[in-house]
């Protein structure tokens, strides 16, 4: 897999993150470098920590051994692992309904580990779809971590100026990037 490969799927997980940041940030009536921190830490965490543990699915002795005897059916599923989840996210888009902002200037803790929770549950398959391409993992971690903290950081000073209404746009844009994504390695051949 490829270096733009894995950039270009990180920001399709990272778009459903930022999502989640936009509609925070709206409801903040300032931002405050620590709450902000601390919302980026937690997202950034979580993300990574479902990659690893997608990715060691992956490095299960019996799931390595027949990968090795099966790979390209291993990476059609990795494939199918990311188109799944770029029309996932579309689907889900598309169900979200119009969401009224209220200003709220607490952040807790754990409402943000619940929606982190939620969101990485894309990584932790998207993890399983690198392992089977073999793809190097510590760039595959860090590409997904900074991404997602730009991701965080971007979210929630968008949502604090400019509300949270375009938040199903940007989960179906996450989507159609990871729909392009498992396209493109389809077409590129996965052998």
């Amino acid at each position: 897999m490829a270096a733009f490969e894995i950039l270009m799927i990180s920001v399709g997980l990272s778009l459903d993150v930022f999502a989640y940041a936009l509609y925070k940030g709206a409801m903040m009536p300032e931002i405050r470098k620590g709450p902000l921190i601390k919302i980026c830490t937690i997202f950034t965490v979580w993300q990574m920590a479902s990659l690893l543990l997608g990715n060691m699915i992956t490095n299960i002795s019996m799931i390595k051994t027949s990968a090795g005897r099966a790979a390209v059916h291993w990476r059609i599923l990795s494939v199918i692992i990311f188109v799944g989840l770029g029309l996932y996210m579309i689907v889900k888009a598309g169900k979200q309904t119009v969401i009224i902002e209220r200003k709220d200037g607490t952040v807790g803790v754990r409402q943000i580990a619940i929606w982190a929770c939620i969101t990485s549950i894309d990584a932790f398959l998207a993890g399983i779809g690198f392992g089977f391409f073999q793809t190097d993992f510590f760039f595959t971690t860090v590409s997904v971590g900074i991404v997602t903290a730009l991701s965080v950081i971007v979210g929630i000073y968008a949502g604090y100026w400019m509300g949270c209404q375009s938040k199903n746009k940007i989960v179906t844009l996450g989507g159609c990037i990871l729909l392009i994504g498992g396209i493109e390695l389809l077409i590129r051949g996965i052998s």
